[in-house]
């Protein structure tokens, strides 16, 4: 069977560069590093380190194993996070990631719920974007992660526990000028001259309004890239630019804008709580998912009156 510390010292070489500062890292000797390596090769039965005598470096097959290698590690040390909490070390305490248009809105009225009724829990929260909060995850170092998930894109593939909280609807932001003169709806193709302002290249946001507007047969001219949402309304409510923004930023704008449903309906942004299927049995992360569920379901125009 594969030594996992002779594992975690070829992922350790290949962030650290040398074996010197593995062993300087971890307290060893560089001979008691390289044997190991050596040992690691033959269980293995190939080569995964080229050797010169000033130097060493991965080969292929080193790179394919500390790949693999990372999320082992991460595995083992989100088992271990979750057998202590069973143990009852840590049940008095949760790590909640979650990305801030959700963290002053749902999460914060799940937090609110939480310590009224668990006054001894000791509750952390970290501000992330979805994809550094699944790493966190997957890693151990987070209980609950607060994801969303926008319509058009490629569902989350992942093997942790996804429960849907709530659908966040799109909005339909044009400029201060080309406002509907009545009705709540605005067809999106009528802002086809018009620019737009969205997320950096990459982001969902952007990529979400390139395929809205191609579907409204389109392609938008994104003049503006910002994830700021003040800056994304004021540039709306000063008439040079139009958005597609979800309901729950707009929420946590400092300035209303005009909004409009855009026809035809564009799928909502998804928003999601994720959990490590090991950590389901643990009263924590049941009570942060309890409170989130009640959060999202008395939610009313994001929460802005709580």
């Amino acid at each position: 069977m594969l030594d996992v510390r002779r594992l975690r010292l070829l992922v350790e070489l290949s962030e650290r560069g040398t074996i010197s500062a593995v062993a300087d890292a971890l307290h060893f000797t560089p001979s008691t590093v390289s044997h190991a390596l050596s040992s690691l090769e033959q269980e293995i039965g190939v080569a995964l380190l080229e050797r010169t005598p000033r130097s060493v470096r991965l080969t292929p097959a080193g790179d394919a194993l500390v790949a693999e290698g990372r999320k082992i590690i991460a595995s083992l040390n989100a088992a271990c996070t979750d057998a202590r909490a069973v143990g009852g070390l840590d049940r008095g305490r949760i790590t909640i990631a979650t990305f801030p248009s959700a963290g002053s809105t749902l999460v914060a009225a799940a937090v609110a719920r939480l310590q009224e009724r668990h006054t001894r829990m000791q509750i952390r929260l970290i501000d992330a974007e979805p994809e550094e909060s699944l790493r966190a995850l997957q890693a151990g170092e987070v209980d609950v992660a607060v994801v969303y998930e926008y319509g058009f894109a490629p569902p989350i593939r992942t093997d942790l526990a996804l429960t849907l909280l709530c659908e966040d609807p799109m909005q339909l932001c044009p400029p201060a000028d080309r406002g509907s003169a009545g009705g709540d709806a605005l067809p999106l193709a009528t802002l086809r001259t018009s620019a737009f302002v969205a997320g950096r290249p990459g982001s969902p946001c952007h990529d979400f309004t390139v395929a809205a507007c191609a579907r409204a047969g389109f392609e938008p001219r994104i003049a503006y890239e910002t994830d700021d949402i003040a800056f994304t309304c004021a540039l709306v409510r000063g008439g040079f630019a139009a958005a597609i923004i979800a309901e729950s930023l707009l929420a946590t704008a400092p300035a209303p804008v005009m909004t409009y449903a855009p026809t035809p309906p564009l799928p909502p942004r998804k928003i999601l709580a994720a959990h490590r299927p090991s950590a389901a049995r643990l009263m924590s992360v049941v009570a942060a998912l309890d409170a989130l569920k009640e959060a999202a379901s008395s939610n009313t125009r994001w929460l802005t009156a709580a």
